[in-house]
């Protein structure tokens, strides 16, 4: 069935299109559509959960560039893009200090928000989520030094042992 829903939506995404510009007179909203191929392609096929938690920045824009040009909601369309850690958090079941840090601060940017109703300037405060997560809780593999241990080794460890974690997802 996944292989033909991904036969389908390119047809779909086409019959969609039309179907705005020619009778909702939206071509703006229309080729919005064609964003499903990719879309589809990337949530069937693999591991669902964890390909909505990695395709989930894409997925936040589309929703924005949609909600955006289809119906003009530029402003409340950006609470999209918190869907971008939730799900991160909800599919792989764990908070660490760095997560912890994005969490503090998109509720201090809200609460500053709300409270004060300034948004624009106070959207700088999400620059503190880099800076605290580099200063106080560094990766582990952030750092590229050229030791005892050739690269080769360390492409190993970094790349291929980081994948064979993720399959046992």
């Amino acid at each position: 069935m996944k292989k033909r829903i991904l036969s389908a939506v390119p047809l779909i995404s086409v019959l969609l299109f039309l179907a705005s510009g020619l009778y909702l007179n939206n071509w703006s909203l229309g080729w919005t559509f064609f964003l499903l191929i990719p879309i589809s392609w990337i949530l069937l096929t693999g591991n669902p959960l964890k390909r909505l938690s990695e395709s989930m920045p894409l997925l936040c824009v589309v929703a924005f560039l949609w909600l955006g040009f289809g119906f003009e909601l530029w402003h409340p369309g950006w609470v999209v893009f918190l869907l971008i850690p939730l799900v991160n958090l909800i599919v792989e079941k764990r908070i660490d200090a760095r997560k912890l840090v994005g969490v503090f601060v998109t509720a201090a940017f809200l609460t500053i928000g709300f409270i004060t109703n300034e948004w624009h300037p106070t959207w700088i405060i999400f620059l503190l989520i880099p800076i605290i997560n580099t200063l106080f809780f560094p990766q582990k593999n952030a750092f590229v030094n050229f030791g005892a241990e050739s690269i080769k080794a360390k492409f190993k460890n970094i790349i291929i042992e980081h994948e064979k974690k993720d399959d046992d997802f």
